[in-house]
């Protein structure tokens, strides 16, 4: 098992604490990458017609549901089982039923626990995905009418939001295995070499850095010759990197093939000076909104530059962990930044070459804002 039992027991006494703040008397886990918060135990990218649940009482021992696969594989190959919960549940192989809608288990967990006449929390909400079909989410309700189901939301993000030392640490090596990677990429790549050729060797570098093995390639973007070949000229754009025990890395490095332009220099020093800026202001106690319109107040001065975060999206960064998270670093945002958030600032422009996006990942500290994705160099790099 990849993550410590310790990690696992704080997030349960983390959510518990939370649990009980709103009165909740169970929480209901389906969501594929929660599941995996809680339980350890990853969902293969394939398997989104079969639940993945975990069920975790105010009071008493957890329990899981999952399909067979982790448990046979345990005991044939003489694996340790990929979860710290010792309540694991199977349910038969789909098709299980001539059933329409379709249980998983979960009333018999509920009914054991004694929690189905009790307030529950379940994926309902924003920044929530339910994973079960809406259809036997409906039927749990009809054979449970006496609970009550409210968003989990509030749990499980008040945990998924704070990293521990541990998910920093794993953020971190996340970030130096794609920095090296990419490195290692402006100093080979020349003109006539193709977005797709760039894309392979990179994940090559990430497999050779000994990243997770479902990390997908980076945004490789700026080739403007035929075939989708890069030309002298050209700014090379990665975003994006690899995974690490889960956690991503995500921030963006540039290259010109050739020197550089004037303009091309100011649009990448100029947008970098405004994104260090608001990391100086990243600190415990801040709204991100602050941070938002200091951007753009930052970039209204540079009425040359066309900003893009006038787009609808309206935003200059978000959370990052599993997955991209919240907060949004938005206007309409009210989070307010808090020790053990980590998160990647990023505003943007639009240029003749593309997207301008300074992006670094950051961590919340007591006194500050302390970089995660220092280790690879952010200035605009000169290839050949």
């Amino acid at each position: 098992m990849s993550v410590p039992r310790s990690e696992h027991e704080n997030r349960v006494a983390r959510a518990r604490e939370k649990m009980r703040e709103l009165d909740m008397a169970g929480l209901i886990v389906t969501d594929p990458l929660n599941f995996q918060y809680f339980t350890g135990q990853p969902t293969p990218a394939w398997m989104k017609s079969r639940a993945s649940i975990f069920v975790l009482p105010l009071e008493g021992e957890p329990a899981m549901i999952s399909w067979s696969g982790p448990g046979m594989f345990a005991r044939l190959y003489g694996r340790d089982y990929p979860s710290w919960v010792d309540d694991r549940r199977i349910y038969p192989d789909v098709p299980f039923t001539r059933d329409e809608r379709v249980d998983w288990g979960l009333r018999g967990v509920l009914e054991e626990r004694k929690l189905t006449d009790a307030k529950l929390g379940i994926e309902l909400g924003r920044e929530s995905w339910l994973g079960i079909p809406l259809v036997d989410f409906e039927r749990l309700k009809e054979e449970l009418p006496h609970a009550t189901f409210v968003d989990s939301g509030p749990v499980v993000w008040s945990c998924r939001l704070i990293k521990s030392e541990w998910e920093i640490d794993c953020l971190r090596k996340a970030c130096e295995m794609g920095g090296r990677a990419w490195d290692r990429i402006f100093n080979e790549v020349k003109e006539g070499d193709s977005l797709a050729s760039v894309q392979k060797r990179i994940l090559a570098y990430y497999m050779e850095e000994g990243a997770d093995l479902n990390s997908g390639p980076p945004i490789v973007l700026g080739a403007t010759g035929p075939n989708n070949t890069f030309q002298r000229g050209d700014v090379l754009y990665l975003d994006g990197g690899p995974g690490y025990l889960g956690y991503r890395m995500d921030y963006t490095r540039r290259g010109v093939f050739g020197p550089p332009s004037k303009r091309q220099q100011e649009e990448h020093d100029g947008m970098w000076e405004i994104m260090f800026e608001v990391i100086d202001r990243m600190k415990p106690g801040v709204p991100v909104k602050e941070l938002f319109d200091y951007s753009q107040k930052r970039l209204s001065e540079r009425p040359e530059w066309k900003n893009y975060s006038t787009h609808p999206a309206l935003r200059i960064g978000h959370g990052i962990g599993l997955e991209n998270e919240p907060p949004s670093m938005s206007g309409v945002d009210d989070t307010v930044l808090q020790v053990g958030m980590v998160l990647t600032p990023e505003p943007k422009i639009e240029s003749v070459d593309g997207l301008v996006n300074p992006e670094e990942q950051v961590v919340i500290r007591p006194d500050g804002a302390e970089l995660l994705s220092d280790s690879s160099d952010y200035r605009l790099r000169v290839i050949g």
